[in-house]
Parts: structure tokens; sequence; C-alpha cells
């Protein structure tokens, strides 16, 4: 712990003409904080000072676009570069000491998106199940709790949860998101966890997206899991629920897992493989004027972003693939 800065907390204070018992105070909240490793914040105008957000206006720090991805639409609330520095500052000196569950594989240190699907990958049943408006069901009044919970005054907790919310919810997009689910998801993570250890079942959650797994069927697990994930206040996308049964491949957040293995789809690595096969014969140009997308400024980190996915859930082939990618002649404008 920071003595100096305590020590010199304390003279400031009574430089300010503060008497023993609030000094005392201010001197143990600040104690506490720096104890788990976080910063001090007092209140507002101390985040004002501190991260520079005065005169922030969330209202335009915002712009909307929609992602298609596995089926799935998901409304993103991009933050403007301003506010998300000031959001990955929270996110790198404040959220991330704090832990969540081991069962959240999504965002987390050394958990990712295949260890989550590699933890069910030797079961023969398995169910997928998706919590429907994940981020926007948590509430601006949970966001606050939570920073509450961590130690910090209400005006602190008031302004840090104003910088991490929009339009009353966690706005899918900005990098504090992520990690303050997994934390508010934690004692839900516990719960359903127990219910699985109980019954013999593996659980893990990325992000939104529930899966269980065992050698034996599950015939009781979806209405008590449903019980469990409404009680905090969520809700399970039921269109979206799948089973899998012994024998068959199973599809866990994209990702093929069968007999013990976790691959990415062939489809997914065909039309990478066919992308790179154009670039090369034709030249980039020519292959994007084809394709109706002379516009895509960003397609090289395109096309390198889908390689270095599937270097890291197949390590031998995304290298093939990134190794093809560099014999490729780049535009100018794209390097």
């Amino acid at each position: 712990m920071d003595y100096v800065y305590i020590t010199n907390l304390m003279h400031g204070l009574f430089q300010k003409g503060y008497d023993d018992k609030f000094v005392i105070r201010c001197c143990k909240y600040a104690e506490k904080l720096m104890r788990k490793n976080l910063p001090v914040f007092f209140d507002e105008e101390h985040i004002y000072e501190v991260l520079r957000t005065r005169g922030i206006s969330l209202e335009d720090s915002y712009h909307t676009f929609d992602l298609i991805h596995d089926n799935k639409v998901r409304t993103i609330l991009a933050p403007s570069k301003k506010l998300k520095a000031r959001q990955r500052w929270i996110l790198d000196n404040i959220l991330n000491n704090i832990k969540v569950s081991k069962y959240a594989h999504g965002f987390e240190l050394n958990r990712s998106i295949k260890t989550h699907a590699q933890l069910h990958a030797n079961h023969d049943f398995v169910i997928c199940m998706d919590i429907k408006d994940f981020f926007p069901s948590i509430s601006e009044e949970k966001v606050f709790t939570l920073f509450k919970q961590i130690g910090y005054t209400t005006r602190a907790s008031q302004e840090l949860t104003r910088l991490c919310c929009f339009k009353g919810a966690l706005p899918q997009g900005a990098p504090t998101s992520p990690k303050i689910a997994n934390i508010i998801c934690k004692r839900m993570d516990r719960e359903i966890q127990r219910f699985a250890k109980e019954n013999g079942i593996t659980y893990s959650r990325y992000a939104d997206d529930l899966t269980f797994s065992s050698n034996s069927e599950m015939p009781q697990l979806i209405p008590e899991i449903t019980a469990i994930v409404n009680k905090y206040d969520f809700s399970i996308n039921t269109e979206k629920t799948q089973s899998f049964v012994c024998g068959e491949p199973k599809f866990i957040t994209g990702l093929v897992v069968q007999n013990g293995t976790v691959r990415v789809p062939k489809r997914y690595k065909r039309e990478l493989k066919k992308e790179i096969h154009y670039c090369q014969k034709f030249g980039v140009l020519i292959h994007l004027e084809n394709s109706n997308a002379t516009h895509f400024v960003n397609y090289r980190e395109h096309l390198y972003g889908k390689a270095y996915y599937v270097h890291m859930i197949e390590p031998d082939i995304g290298e093939k693939f990134l190794d093809e990618l560099d014999k490729i002649s780049w535009p100018e404008y794209m390097v």
C-alpha cells in the first residue's frame, strides 16, 4: 500500500481545515480501496480531475450499428474514442482487479471461446441456451450497486456508472461491459454450477451463451436453468436453445465439437481459403471489384482477423492461412 499517498492525503485534508473525524474516515476509505489495488476516488469531481471527463456528453458519444454473427443480430453501441479511452482506463484499473467465477470464459484472461468449448468436448450430450438481450438486461441500477459493493462512495459510484452505461443499461460495444456483466453474473454462475454439480453436469458460460454437457441425458435441465436465470432478471431465448445427442457433432458458440476435438466449421475455412485464392490469382483490387466491395478499406485486417481466429482454434491450419496472406501483394493503402 502507498503510505506516502495516505500521509499526503492526511496533511492535505488537515491544511484545508477538516476535523480529525473526517480526515480519519477519508484515510480509512482510501486504505480500504488501496488494499484491493483499486484507485481512490472520493466523488465525481475527483473522477473529473483524474479521467478528464468533465463536459463529455454521453448522448453524443455513441454510434449504433448491427453486427450479424452465427445467425445472431447484435445491436452494437460503439463509444467515441474519448469515451472509449476512459472506459478502457476503468476496465484496466478497476474492473480487472475484481474476480469473476471460473465458469465465465468470455473476455477473461487465459479463457476463450476455445476453452469454453473444450470443457464439453468429451461428453455425449450437450445443451446450449442463450440469454436474451444480455447486456441491455443489465440495468444502470445494478452497475451502480456493483461499484458500491466494490467500495466506492455513492457519488463516485454514480459517476463511474454514468461513464459505463447508456440510456439506463449496459451498452454492448463498450470495453467495460463484458467485464461488468461477468462480475454481476458471478452469483448466478455459482447457483447454476451448484445445480450442475449436483446432477453430474459440466457448465460454462461465454457471455450470453450457457453450455451444459454430460454423459447422460439432462431432462430437467432446461426448466431448472430457466428458473435460475429468471431469478437474476434475465430471460432465456427459447428459440435458440439447442440439444445435441450422442454420436452427432455439437455446435458450441460457433465451433464444431466432435470426438473430443474442437474445430472451426469447414464452411468458415473454405470461404477464407477461397478469398485468399482469389486475392492471389486476380489481385486484391480486382477481387474486391468482382465482389462489389471496392470500398472495403479494412479488407486486409478483415482477412487476417479471420486467419488469427482459425489459428487460435486450430494452430496448424491457422498458420498456413497466415503464410498465404503474407504472400498477397496488398495495395499500399491497406498496408
